[in-house]
């Protein structure tokens, strides 16, 4: 694919996944358009397809959601906003494409899965969401997100990150919120490098690979109980961390929504050619590159 025959409307610019999705598109001199609610309301159907209309996108990349901050907690106390993000919006995008025959790529969550009996694929029916409950409000709507997506519309990528992490010291980055914590779940999860994922994403798109769901998670997984033993190592960091003795117990004292636990996998992207380092691989060179007080 010619990259300079394209132009990318990428939406949720200023986020962090889409912040990154920046720095991706200006590497590979893909032309791109960065718009917010400030510049369109893209919730709008009729404002979006206007857009598409005057520019003539090739593709577009949705970074656009809400997962709360601090954490998915806040999501139980902004439903409407939640819901509108995650689940509405994605609808809204699809049937814009569908309007105008562009393919479309939608960052979605590996939240959306709970428990160890398997790794799971693609193929998997969500099993942490509103169809299956106990569930998180935000993974819910993701669910529901993905599932107005694939009935809406076939040229679709649907790109699940799960826990992002790098080596920029941000309130969004897994490593760093590692560090604030007083207390953790020692709980098994994939994870997902935010460059890896970005790269993995536009790689799909580039090299025509089968439009459909994608498990974006770096290979393996780890446990919050390792993350910390690397980060003590390579950060030089004397903190004492203590540990939940069950999610029960954390659920009591430190949380409001239910949380995922699970590992992905992520078998498919690899065979469509993408590769992609591990978990750990990718933590180890995140911490020997640590860049503190970074604004991302």
């Amino acid at each position: 694919m010619n990259n300079n025959n394209n132009l990318v409307i990428l939406i949720g610019a200023s986020g962090y996944i889409g912040q990154q999705f920046i720095h991706e598109l200006i590497d590979r001199d893909i032309r791109f358009f960065e718009i917010s609610r400030k510049t369109i309301d893209y919730y709008n159907f009729d404002h979006l397809i206007g857009f598409f209309h005057s520019t003539n996108p090739t593709f577009v990349i949705n970074c656009a959601g809400f997962t709360g901050k601090p954490n998915v907690d806040v999501c139980e106390d902004n439903k409407e906003e939640t819901l509108l993000a995650n689940a509405e919006l994605p609808r809204t995008i699809a049937k814009a494409c569908k309007a105008f025959d562009i393919p479309f790529g939608h960052v979605s969550s590996g939240c959306i899965y709970g428990g160890y009996e398997k790794d799971f694929t693609e193929e998997d029916e969500p099993n942490f969401c509103f169809d299956s409950p106990p569930c998180s409000y935000y993974s819910g709507t993701k669910a529901l997100g993905e599932h107005y997506i694939t009935n809406m519309y076939d040229q679709h990528y649907i790109w699940r990150l799960r826990i992002p992490f790098d080596e920029y010291d941000s309130p969004r980055n897994y490593l760093t919120k590692l560090q604030k914590y007083d207390r953790l779940l020692d709980m098994k999860n994939s994870i997902s490098h935010r460059s890896d994922f970005v790269k993995a994403c536009i790689e799909l798109w580039l090299n025509d690979s089968e439009y459909g769901i994608y498990n974006v998670v770096n290979s393996g997984s780890v446990t919050a109980q390792r993350v910390v033993t690397l980060i003590k190592k390579y950060l030089n960091l004397s903190k004492d961390f203590e540990f939940f003795k069950s999610e029960e117990e954390m659920y009591k004292v430190a949380a409001k929504a239910a949380r995922s636990n699970c590992v992905l996998d992520n078998s498919k992207l690899i065979s469509a050619g993408v590769e992609i380092r591990s978990a750990e691989d990718a933590i180890i060179d995140s911490l020997k590159n640590w860049k503190e007080n970074v604004e991302v």
